[in-house]
């Protein structure tokens, strides 16, 4: 079988965006959950040791790979001039990459604010629910780049 560039391109990016939607909806479902169970205080110490510590490097690697491969994908995709079907599936990837990007500027900043020592339960509590809303928003919209880059592939 003899791939083509948009065609490897759409490929990378479903496993990216595949990859990005498992880590996205582990922290959804499993790890932000957890802070009601644990508090406030506790979840942001563990926040700040893993996203805040590894997830420095991981998340915007991650966020990067996603959106490099899935903006290359549309536009060679695109490029090939596809019919409709397969145009409207790029175009939904696109949009919501972009999504996913607007999301993720205002999620990181939030999160990195919890790194200051002189917040008080309430703060962090504040804080980390505004960072869920962030993140459900985000997690939709990788949900759906997965969901477009796959029915594009589907029209191949």
């Amino acid at each position: 079988m003899n791939i083509n560039l948009s065609t490897g391109l759409l490929i990378g990016a479903t496993v990216a965006n595949g990859i990005a939607a498992g880590v996205a909806l582990d922290l959804a479902i499993k790890q932000l959950p957890a802070r009601q169970r644990i508090g406030p205080a506790p979840y942001r110490d563990y926040s700040c040791a893993a996203d805040l510590g590894n997830g420095l490097a991981w998340y915007p690697v991650l966020a990067a790979s996603t959106a490099l491969t899935t903006t290359g994908a549309v536009i060679a995709g695109l490029r090939d001039r596809p019919g409709t079907t397969r145009t409207v599936a790029l175009l939904a990837s696109a949009a919501s990459t972009l999504t996913h990007l607007v999301a993720t500027a205002r999620a990181a900043p939030t999160l990195l604010s919890l790194r200051r020592s002189d917040l008080d339960n309430a703060t962090i509590a504040t804080t980390l629910d505004r960072f869920a809303r962030i993140h459900a928003v985000r997690t939709a919209a990788i949900l759906t780049t997965l969901a477009a880059t796959t029915w594009a592939l589907a029209t191949l």
